[in-house]
């Protein structure tokens, strides 16, 4: 890591524009990957009917791996200029727990946005779009309003800057989150029945706590987990274990 951003700390600007393309759409093309290969498993059993992509669903997803570049490219440059410190004098287990609490952060804040964006008048509108899709397809992780996009990159941002952290914890953080993502956007169920009871019960958010929450807006609000639908209120009916 310290040679990678040795790299980054010398490129000119536009080698870091080329080289936060290719990070993007690297992980776009494995998100895209991952979902096809999840849903033709063994045990992949559908939990709604998939959403036919149209030609705007790629347009803005490509808008949306843009807005991604943008953020990175923003990140990189407030790392060199001071603001954003990265402490790269981490054990292995300090990584981990690194990666356990700016999960926990971004848990929150993500809910927080997340419910915002369907309360507040103006960001409801920004959010319609994601919202067309009332079941799920290969892109809709990405087919989100450019304000989406950004403003969670600027959440995240704002995290990192407020607290160091080390490059390997934000790099292991940025796979967890697209993998989670994208397993939250599958419109099948991967999960033996056994394990879902223990992901629910674990609070994890699943295939199919936000599929619930295509099919019923105003509720399920959660990314990572389902704690704070919990504790506010917001869970689906169906998920709840008491009046």
């Amino acid at each position: 890591m310290d040679y990678l951003l040795g790299i980054l700390n010398q490129t000119t600007f536009g080698q870091l524009v080329l080289f936060g393309l290719m990070v993007n759409f690297t992980i776009y093309g494995c998100s895209l990957g991952l979902y096809m290969f999840l849903t033709k498993i063994s045990v992949s059993r559908r939990i709604g009917e998939e959403q036919p992509v149209l030609r705007s669903d790629v347009l803005l997803s490509l808008i949306t791996v843009i807005c991604n570049t943008l953020v990175f490219i923003l990140g990189v440059m407030l790392w060199k200029t001071g603001f954003i410190v990265l402490n790269e004098n981490r054990l292995w287990f300090q990584v981990l727990f690194e990666v356990l609490i700016l999960t926990l952060i971004m848990d929150f804040l993500m809910y927080v946005f997340h419910r915002s964006v369907h309360f507040l008048r103006y960001f409801r509108k920004v959010h319609e779009r994601h919202h067309e899709h009332e079941s799920t397809n290969l892109l809709s992780l990405f087919v989100l309003h450019p304000v989406e996009s950004i403003g969670f990159g600027l959440m995240m941002l704002g995290v990192i800057t407020l607290f160091p952290f080390s490059a390997v914890g934000i790099s292991l953080y940025l796979v967890l989150n697209s993998l989670w993502g994208t397993v939250g956007h599958l419109n099948h169920s991967v999960l033996p029945q056994s394990w879902l009871k223990i992901a629910q019960k674990g609070y994890l958010c699943t295939s199919e706590f936000h599929y619930l929450h295509h099919q019923n807006p105003d509720c399920n609000f959660g990314f990572y987990t389902s704690v704070w639908d919990v504790v506010f209120k917001t869970i689906h009916p169906s998920l709840r274990t008491h009046p």
